[in-house]
């Protein structure tokens, strides 16, 4: 018959279509791998470039490590049959594309059946390698591997114990664990998780797929010939299924959950795998001459499942039988084990239990003007102002500024003082003009100015940031939700003229890589146009977060939390914090290893060790690795990273600056909450775990405040975290946890415990706000304060012998205001029989002075919000307390206040004349005292104190052209 196909005439032109089609194809598939190739060797070469040794010592753990595991898992070693899965399936293809409907079907070829030259197995082996390399990249597993390649030992010899564990007689001591888990785990952490995974995926493709290929391609065969052999794949997958669970009894010897069953199911899984071999083998064998299974076969495998189960299932039921009477007797030693493995991952050997006798407060009136004395450093000190509140405040000292907004605010300290800083970064502003993106993203909005806003935590006073931090302006920070750093680089022209950076700024500094033509244009192709001959200065990874995790991935840059298991965690970045040496500003970011200790017997999914802090130069990028870590993962890293310029030394600058992480002090103390008990017993009842109180759904997260809890000689910035017994009802505190900052004792840890059985109680947060809720005195004081009061954060400071909650009642300034000003101050003594007592005032030494007056059963001083409903104002302290609150500004600057009798000059100039009548004034006062000392400052550091009728005058005596000049502030205070 006539075939229009064959004919001439319609050959050629589908032909050429055809072809056609496949060369558009492969050319669109050519320009998209080409570009993806392309902008990845652009950006390798770009690392390389400017990062150096640093981003090439990672470069070389990824590849090492990669090559190494993906051989383990990938490579095989049969020569002889020289086997692949990937090209026995491209040959069944190509055999079926290939097949035309005039040409007799094939037959089918067996997988056992396909062979490889030794050349071309060879060189696919390593294809394999090299393809499948970055998917099994671990620069854990290769810094570790590097490390041992030196002869150096990270406890691999310890390993031969883990498969003793299951079997011995585990006592009842953590001491055990210490001796036999502990030395390993090291090597648990860094090797056998990559180790374990690399050869369970070796046996998933080798034995389970490819086990599966084989059966189906034999069935193929087999069936076109008529003559299944089901002996055959029975035999196969015998062999599958027995490699499985043998692997899966191999694991039980690295499992978290070793318990008295443990060594029964590790002995039922390999005998039941290896019978299943077994099986596999000789029935491989039979199959040769029989097709089908006997039934005396098929019994034999029946029983032999049904046996081991039956045998290792009563056993482990009669175990948990006896383990539920006598729990402690049974689960007791393992139990040990778990809490002396889970110390060692959390540190909590290290954390001093201080035996806390809380004790009633015992007053009387003649001592408490004593106390208060004794204890102003403390009360002068008390953080008033909590993250929101200051947030809101910072908030408008960005002026009209729509290119910079508030990334962060964080809580830093400078000669014993504490500060909240508003952390700012650049911003597209909404109003830039459609089409001008890019031109704004990358060459214009490059930085923030200024870098930084600051306000005091116990006063709210705004500061001038810049005495703090000269370096203005930051090309490197965090990023925010808004900011451009965390998606942008920016650039400029090299050899420029003019600027198009905002405010005109020529940056200056080491940051970036000057970048030529080809490189510019394959970079950014916008550059092939705008600056076709230019060399470019490109400044990429801006966001700290991103720069440290292409720099040093060996650490998590962000944590995931959730206070509720049914919603998703929230994910948070490290904290960072702005630090100085006087010139140049860095961001100060922890270095936290999140290890895998999964495969650690007794042990947790991870565990967390503080290696140390990075340094970033917040102009210019550049970052320095300070180790403080002094476990085995740090040691490791400082001894590959000290040729690159890590150190254990840390600034001395630093020492008054510098943060214990909150992402460490949390983690550790929910191991705390857990493992502080020590007694298997104690342990199996539950009755003694703590938990972190809430505020609302939520847990109260660590304070850093200023306070000097027992045993400390002076006030000290330290982590705070209060905890209560878990599931008790009446939330009272079990006592509470401190972590140090300042070195050398930097994360010293100290829980200071309350007895169970102590008469008094320390009473929690919810209760001291629920005590302050019911008072009379606030009662009344709140109705007089304007809008909508917010309570404000309640924090525990010991002051002196007491325990006292300080609440600020926050107000807004203006009807309908967002910021903040705060109202009045609550003193709740935490430290309880029974009565509760609140005191009022409007700064904390008034707020602790009432407290004590009604805890010695007297009337406190009258006190009144410092705003009063429908604008009026109420009665405040008398005259003499607000001189003395006046006279306190001028001694916290450094001014020694002098009272002569007598003051005159032949020159008088009154600078400013506020009014202190009520306690509301007082911030108009601060202002004003704060601006007198910074226009005028005093040449010998004193300041005069004189009055005039209803004036107490501060005045600095000046020599200007030899005439002594009398500059003063007038403040009328009655």
């Amino acid at each position: 018959m006539w075939d229009t196909y064959s004919s001439g005439e319609d050959k050629a032109p589908r032909a050429k279509i055809g072809r056609i089609i496949k060369w558009s194809i492969l050319a669109v598939m050519s320009i998209v791998i080409f570009t993806i190739a392309g902008n990845q060797a652009v950006n390798l070469v770009l690392n390389a470039s400017e990062f150096g040794y640093v981003y090439s010592k990672t470069l070389f753990y990824s590849i090492t490590s990669g090559l190494a595991l993906a051989a383990i898992g990938f490579v095989r070693i049969n020569a002889l049959s020289r086997h692949s899965m990937v090209w026995y399936t491209i040959s069944l293809l190509s055999r079926f594309v290939r097949r035309s409907d005039l040409e007799a079907p094939s037959k089918p070829v067996r997988y056992e059946d396909f062979h490889m030259t030794p050349l071309s197995f060879g060189l696919w082996q390593a294809t394999k390698v090299a393809i499948l390399a970055p998917l099994f990249a671990n620069i854990g597993f290769g810094m570790a591997m590097a490390y041992m390649s030196e002869g150096k030992d990270i406890g691999i010899s310890n390993i031969g114990s883990i498969f003793s564990l299951p079997f011995v007689n585990v006592p009842l001591d953590g001491g055990f664990a210490r001796e036999n888990v502990v030395p390993a785990m090291p090597t648990l952490a860094l090797l056998m998780p990559a180790l374990i995974g690399a050869i369970g995926t070796r046996l998933l493709v080798y034995v389970g797929i490819s086990g599966a290929l084989n059966v189906a391609s034999q069935y193929m065969v087999d069936a076109a010939e008529r003559k299944p052999k089901f002996l055959s794949y029975i035999s196969t997958m015998e062999i599958i299924v027995g490699t499985a669970v043998f692997w899966a009894g191999f694991t039980m010897f690295f499992s978290p959950g070793i318990d008295f069953n443990t060594k029964y199911l590790i002995t039922g899984a390999l005998v039941f795998g290896g019978a299943l071999i077994f099986y596999g083998v000789m029935d491989k064998r039979r199959s040769r001459v029989i097709i089908f299974p006997t039934k005396k076969n098929i019994y034999l495998r029946l029983a032999t499942a049904v046996a081991v189960v039956a045998v290792v299932g009563s056993i482990a039921a009669v175990n948990l039988s006896i383990a539920e009477a006598k729990k402690v007797e049974w689960r007791g030693p393992y139990i040990s084990q778990e809490i002396a493995v889970n110390r060692n991952i959390a540190g909590l050997d290290q954390i001093n239990i201080v035996n806390y006798d809380v004790k009633p407060p015992n007053l009387v009136q003649a001592s408490i003007p004593s106390i208060v004395n004794a204890n102003q450093d403390t009360l002068n000190n008390i953080r008033l102002w909590d993250q929101e509140a200051a947030s809101l405040k910072l908030k408008p000292e960005l002026g009209q500024r729509n290119d910079i907004v508030f990334a962060d605010t964080d809580m830093l300290r400078f000669s014993g003082t504490m500060y909240w800083t508003g952390v700012t970064t650049p911003k597209l502003p909404d109003s830039v003009a459609q089409g001008t993106e890019w031109f704004n993203e990358h060459l214009v909005y490059t930085h923030a100015n200024p870098s930084f806003k600051m306000l005091e935590a116990n006063t709210g006073n705004i500061v001038d940031e810049s005495k703090f931090f000269p370096q203005e302006r930051t090309y490197y920070g965090e990023s925010g939700n808004e900011g451009v750093f965390s998606h942008n680089w920016s650039a400029y022209p090299v050899g420029r003229t003019t600027s198009d950076e905002v405010s005109q700024f020529f940056y200056n500094g080491t940051g970036g890589i000057d970048v030529s033509p080809p490189i510019s244009w394959m970079f950014e192709p916008n550059f092939m146009l705008s600056y076709p001959g230019t060399p470019i200065h490109i400044m990429r990874y801006k966001d700290i977060h991103d720069r440290m995790d292409l720099l040093y991935p060996y650490f998590v840059y962000g944590f995931a939390f959730s206070d509720d298991d049914t919603v998703a965690p929230v994910f948070h970045r490290t904290g960072v914090l702005p630090v100085t040496d006087g010139k140049n500003t860095y961001w100060l970011m922890p270095l936290i290893a999140a290890l895998d200790t999964s495969h650690v017997p007794w042990g947790s999914p991870f565990m967390l060790r503080l290696v140390g802090y990075s340094l970033i130069d917040s102009y210019n990028g550049s970052v320095k690795i300070i180790v403080t870590g002094n476990d085995t993962f740090s040691d490791i890293f400082y001894d590959q990273y000290k040729n690159a310029g890590a150190t254990r030394e840390v600034p001395h600058w630093l020492n008054q600056q510098i943060r214990y992480p909150e992402e460490m002090f949390s983690w550790q103390i929910a191991k705390f909450n857990r493992y502080h008990v020590t007694d298997a017993k104690t342990f199996i009842e539950a009755r003694q775990f703590y938990e972190i109180p809430k505020d609302g759904s939520k847990d109260i997260p660590p304070y850093y405040i200023t306070t000097k809890p027992q045993g400390f000689k002076s006030p000290q910035f330290v982590g705070f975290q209060s905890l209560e017994l878990s599931g008790s009802t009446t939330k009272n505190l079990v006592g509470y946890m401190i972590v140090e900052n300042d070195l050398p004792t930097l994360g010293k840890m100290t829980f200071y415990s309350v007895p169970l059985d102590s008469t008094t109680k320390l009473i929690g947060p919810s209760a001291a706000r629920e005590a302050l809720e019911k008072d009379k005195e606030y009662k009344n004081v709140k109705t007089l304060l304007q809008g909508n009061p917010r309570v404000g954060e309640n924090i525990l400071y010991r002051i002196g012998e007491q325990e006292v909650y300080f609440i600020p009642v926050y107000t807004a300034n203006t009807p309908g205001g967002v910021v903040s000003q705060i109202g009045t101050i609550a003193a709740v003594g935490a430290s309880v029989t029974g009565t509760f007592n609140v005191g009022l005032g409007d700064n904390p030494i008034q707020a602790f002075e009432n407290y004590l007056l009604k805890a010695a059963g007297q009337q406190p001083t009258q006190v009144m919000s410092g705003q009063a409903a429908n604008g009026l104002q109420a009665p405040t302290t008398d005259a003499q307390d607000r001189i003395t609150s006046v006279e306190r500004i001028f001694s916290k600057s450094g001014l020694q206040v002098i009272k002569p009798t007598t003051i005159s000059a032949p020159l008088e100039f009154r600078e400013a004349a506020p009014t202190y009548k009520v306690e509301a004034d007082f911030e108009l006062v601060q202002q004003a005292v704060a601006k007198f000392i910074q226009e005028h400052p005093s040449d010998n550091g004193k300041v005069y104190e004189w009055q005039d009728g209803n004036n107490t005058n501060f005045g600095v005596l000046k020599v200007v052209g030899g005439i002594v000049e009398n500059h003063y502030i007038a403040i009328e205070v009655s």
